[in-house]
């Protein structure tokens, strides 16, 4: 397995690497990054997991002119929340560099993206259909985009919208480097491929495994009686293409179902109290897309088997762990993306803290779509993840970040684009987790995450006494800053 330093990346992507852990390169990596870098066209048949976000980003950071305000680079995602994912990513791998990434996506106002795009976007991460808008607005000339980049290829195809991605590759420059990755390769795929692409390289990686870690995993904690009306805030936010609502019984199933249908939302019922015939309708319309929503108790969606299922809701807590593993897992289905969404009352609170330990996973407190590309954790590679049963001990992390001072080296995932200082972290530390300051190392506040070097037992005490606290009226992640 080469480094990443063998792969011909510039020194400013090598340094973001090394502050944000990422030793190795992943299969997926290590083989279209050269290529990439070659100029050639790539096809990688690769799941979401494999590290595919960082096997085109980083070429194209490294392709792009930054003294140039023209857009140079598109990446065409099928859903908002993949094209959010995917900026979020872009953006942490392009902290030293003087690259402005921009989003655009349906479902929220188009003035302000017209303007972050009058502004000025080398980069432009966008869903299809927005993209089209925007071209036939003038908002957004493809003429100077010369890295094209198709995500998730064959879920544009599911959705309907590989007509729109070919007339957008038709306005891009003949001249142009494109990558296209899929996780599976379906005819049609394969045709534009043959249409678009010049001599492309194919690149097949197969992941030997997905856990729940390959979701985005979220919580919202909400009184009893707001729990519906936030139920609805985060529907609207989300505007998930398909989704499961999990609730714990019967009655509050049909209750829940009558009052979303009240409200205005396309959605059924699954519970043990329909016949047969009615639950097989439900059923049916749901696996043919006719069917948005679904609320559903566990003993109901039992051989529920569906691709498309982009978001999980727990409306109710489950009883146990397995149980939501198990409920999480009918999303991200086929190496796409998925997002689980977990509803607490404030005295089940503690209930996400064991979730999180039982299940070896991450839940953090739910952010709109928006703030969520500001306010990211560092990209993680999952594929290189140990399994959940061998994720190594605090000690062992935390002697991975240990710097040739002795000091640990610690990750906040908000920087200045969040409003934080060097102040404010230094007041978390000695107010939350009790730390001197005289005791405080080296403090970084970059634009969108920070380091802090600590003793080790200072930093063992702030990854247990702030990951997950609010800091500024915002939730924080604090983790060791590599292993």
């Amino acid at each position: 397995m080469s480094s990443f330093r063998d792969l011909g990346l510039s020194e400013e992507i090598l340094r973001t690497l090394d502050e944000l852990g990422y030793d190795e390169p992943t299969p997926i990596q290590d083989q279209a990054i050269p290529e990439l870098l070659s100029g050639h066209d790539v096809i990688g048949q690769a799941q979401t997991g494999t590290g595919k976000t960082a096997a085109f980003g980083l070429p194209l950071l490294q392709y792009l002119d930054p003294g140039s305000q023209e857009t140079q680079a598109i990446v065409l995602t099928p859903t908002r929340e993949l094209c959010i994912q995917v900026t979020q990513a872009l953006r942490a791998y392009a902290e030293h560099t003087p690259v402005e990434i921009v989003a655009v996506f349906g479902g929220a106002p188009i003035a302000p993206q017209q303007s972050r795009l009058r502004a000025g976007a080398h980069v432009v991460v966008a869903t299809v259909g927005r993209m089209m808008d925007l071209i036939s607005r003038r908002s957004l000339v493809l003429t100077s985009a010369r890295y094209i980049v198709l995500d998730e290829a064959d879920e544009m195809l599911d959705l309907g919208f590989i007509e729109d991605v070919e007339k957008i590759l038709r306005m891009c420059p003949s001249g142009r480097q494109t990558a296209l990755f899929s996780a599976t390769m379906p005819a049609p795929i394969a045709r534009l491929a043959e249409r678009h692409m010049y001599d492309p390289v194919t690149i097949k990686v197969t992941p030997k495994k997905l856990t729940v870690d390959a979701i985005e995993q979220a919580f919202v904690e909400v009184p009893p009686r707001e729990k519906r009306g936030r139920l609805v805030e985060v529907l609207r936010a989300e505007e998930p293409e398909q989704a499961i609502i999990f609730c714990r019984t019967k009655i509050g199933a049909a209750r829940l179902d009558e009052e979303l249908r009240r409200g205005g939302l396309k959605v059924k019922a699954l519970h043990g109290d329909m016949t047969q015939g009615a639950r097989d309708g439900v059923m049916i319309s749901f696996k043919e897309h006719k069917l948005p929503l679904l609320v559903a108790t566990d003993v109901a969606a039992r051989g529920l088997d569906i691709e498309h299922v982009t978001h999980v809701i727990n409306f109710d807590l489950p009883n146990n762990t397995e149980i939501y593993v198990h409920r999480i897992g009918r999303t991200g289905r086929v190496g796409r993306t998925g997002r689980a969404i977990t509803f607490v009352t404030p005295r089940e609170r503690g209930e996400i803290g064991r979730i999180e330990r039982e299940a070896k996973t991450a839940i953090g407190e739910w952010e709109p779509p928006e703030e969520r590309l500001e306010h990211a954790p560092r990209p993680r590679r999952r594929d290189h993840a140990p399994e959940p049963a061998e994720r190594e001990p605090a000690a062992e992390a935390e002697a991975d970040a240990t710097d040739g001072n002795g000091r640990a080296k610690l990750f906040v995932n908000r920087g200045l684009r969040s409003g934080i200082s060097d102040e404010d972290l230094r007041w978390a530390l000695t107010e939350g987790a009790v730390i001197r300051d005289d005791a405080i190392g080296d403090v970084r506040v970059l634009e969108r995450f920070s380091f802090v070097e600590l003793d080790p037992d200072d930093a063992e005490r702030a990854v247990d006494r702030l990951d997950g606290t609010k800091l500024k009226g915002k939730q924080i992640r604090v983790e060791y800053a590599k292993g």
